[in-house]
Order: C-alpha cells, then sequence, then structure tokens
C-alpha cells in the first residue's frame, strides 16, 4: 500500500509539474481518473451515415461528435436522452464507419449528409440538436440553413472564433497539427484498412486520457482526410458568427472552465448580440466535457427536452 501512494505521488509530481515524454503521458494517465463513461447500447444501423439510434416518438434528438473520433465519444449516460426520443448519435461524414465525401467536408457537405440520413430514418420533425466542440459548429450551421427542422441547439465548448487567424491562434498547434497524422499513416498506412492490434496498442498509450474506443476511433481519424480537411473548414476557415443572423431556435453555448482553446469573450458577444442565444459559463470541465461530466451536458440539455422552451427575451420579460 505504502509503495502504491509512493508511486501515485511520484506520478502526480511528474503530471504537475514535469515535462517531456514521459511528463505528458503521466499527466494524460492523470487525466485519465476524471472520466466517466461506459459503452453505449444504442443500436447500430446504416442511414447513409452510420449512426447509433435508440427510442421513438416526435422530437428527435441528434448528437454530434468533436473531431475526437465518433459516436462513441457519447457514452451510456446519453442513451436516457431516447425519451421521448428518438436519439440519433451518427458517425459524421468520413469518421468512424461512416463513408467518405466525393465532394469535400464543408460545414454544408456535413449537414447535406446529416439532412438526407434523417430523411432516410423518417425523423421529419424539428430535432434538439447537441454538438460537442466542432460537433456544436455543425449544429450551428445546420440551424442557420434549415431552421424549420431545429427545435433547438445546445453547443458543448464549440470553437467559435471571428476569422482564421484568430482561429490559429487559439488553436494553436491544434490548427496545422498534420505532421502528426503524417506520421501515424506512414506507420499504418490507409491501405491497410482499419487499425490493427499493434495500432490499437500504440493508441490506447498515446491517449490513456481517453477510453480505448474513443483513443482507437481518435488515432484513426488521423489518418484520413475527413479530419483535416474538416478541422480547416469547419473551425479554422468556419464563418459561424454570421450564422447567428439565421438561426431563429434557442442556442445555448456551454463553455467548459478548463477549455482554453475557446474565444470567450467572442462568445458573449455573439450573446448580447442575439436574444435567441444564452452562455452557460461552467466551473468544470475541459474539451472532453461529454467524457467527464455527462450529467453536466445532460442539465443543460435538460431544459430543451420538453419543448416548451422560452427565449431569453421571453424568459426575461
Amino acid at each position: 500500500m505504502a509503495k502504491r501512494r509512493t508511486a501515485q505521488a511520484a506520478l502526480a509530481a511528474v503530471a504537475l509539474g514535469g515535462t517531456g515524454m514521459a511528463a505528458r503521458s503521466a499527466r494524460l494517465l492523470w487525466r485519465r481518473r476524471e472520466l466517466n463513461w461506459s459503452p453505449p447500447e444504442r443500436f447500430v444501423q446504416e442511414a447513409f451515415l452510420s449512426c447509433q439510434s435508440m427510442g421513438a416518438g416526435a422530437q428527435p434528438v441528434l448528437l454530434l461528435h468533436s473531431l475526437e473520433g465518433s459516436a462513441d465519444y457519447f457514452g451510456s449516460a446519453f442513451d436516457e436522452l431516447a425519451d421521448p426520443g428518438p436519439l440519433v448519435v451518427p458517425d459524421l461524414l468520413g469518421f468512424g464507419n461512416s463513408p467518405r465525401s466525393d465532394g469535400g467536408y464543408s460545414p454544408d457537405d456535413h449537414v447535406d449528409a446529416l439532412l438526407r440520413m434523417l430523411d432516410i430514418l423518417g425523423a421529419s420533425q424539428p430535432a434538439l440538436i447537441v454538438g460537442h466542440g466542432m460537433g456544436g459548429i455543425l449544429a450551428l450551421r445546420f440551424a442557420s440553413r434549415v431552421p424549420e427542422r431545429t427545435r433547438a441547439v445546445v453547443a458543448l465548448g464549440a470553437p467559435i472564433y471571428s476569422d482564421p487567424e484568430s482561429a490559429r491562434r487559439w488553436l494553436g498547434r491544434k490548427a496545422s497539427g498534420r505532421d502528426l497524422g503524417r506520421a501515424i499513416s506512414r506507420a499504418w498506412p490507409k491501405g491497410h484498412g482499419r487499425i490493427g492490434r499493434s495500432a490499437r496498442v500504440a493508441a490506447g498509450t498515446w491517449r490513456p486520457d481517453l477510453p480505448l474506443p474513443v483513443a482507437h476511433q481518435r488515432f484513426e481519424s488521423l489518418r484520413a482526410d475527413a479530419y483535416w480537411s474538416t478541422l480547416q473548414s469547419c473551425v479554422v476557415e468556419a464563418n459561424a458568427v454570421d450564422w447567428f443572423s439565421d438561426i431563429t431556435c434557442p442556442v445555448d453555448l456551454v463553455i467548459p472552465a478548463h477549455d482554453d482553446t475557446l474565444d470567450v469573450s467572442l462568445t458573449k458577444e455573439i450573446e448580447n448580440a442575439h436574444q435567441n442565444v444564452r452562455v452557460s459559463q461552467l466551473m468544470f470541465g475541459d474539451d472532453r466535457l461529454p467524457l467527464t461530466h455527462p450529467d453536466g451536458c445532460l442539465a443543460a440539455i435538460d431544459r430543451f427536452r420538453d419543448g416548451t422552451v422560452l427565449s431569453r427575451a421571453e424568459a426575461q420579460g
């Protein structure tokens, strides 16, 4: 027991103050303690996009994952959104088991794929759309393009920036990390299909702060053009600030306390400029919010689930 305490203390010391690869791994292992994730129990089907679904009804809920990987990012805690539902959680275009695009990976390309999926599923009623990270950007684009099919938007840590230069400054190395993708592609070429056992071991070692299925998908996505094209088109070069003028539904922009890639000042400016937008700043969470604090995410979502949400102006009046 004493040895275990000593090892944990050493790990904490390295995580808090060390540098280099060993220190990075220690910090990520330390962050793994925060995970609150278990595998979802949803039914997997092909509806142009590969998607996980559960429940039935006339109040669809659509969960859109971030650049981190696939539908599995939303663990079993989110399955309760199938009541009244239906709950639909897709692998976005070019991610996970969904098909690659013949055109591109712009916000509109992704929205077109989502609309095609919903039509195939027969989910024609206005949807509550919840997006995490880049998925939040796509949720906003969906709402601006087809307001008649959007009931409300909850954007969890959506990376909204005023221009590409600002995006690159906030994102830092994330905005130009192709070297990592190239290194992974050289070690495990795309032609070899899905990653094998050795790559899965590498994925778990590389990102020990993620659940293994999510780490595997994250590792695999870095080999795909969809990741890099979506990063550039839907995050760095997205013009999301201008979309709010066309969004008529309630929007909740949820800001985790410890995600330092978000421009909080810009988000508050958007809130001040649009009566249907509100900003919810959390006292917890980072860029893995659905993995670490699913209850916090569900609390933000719950105010939209009964279908009688008031706008900010109505609530104040």
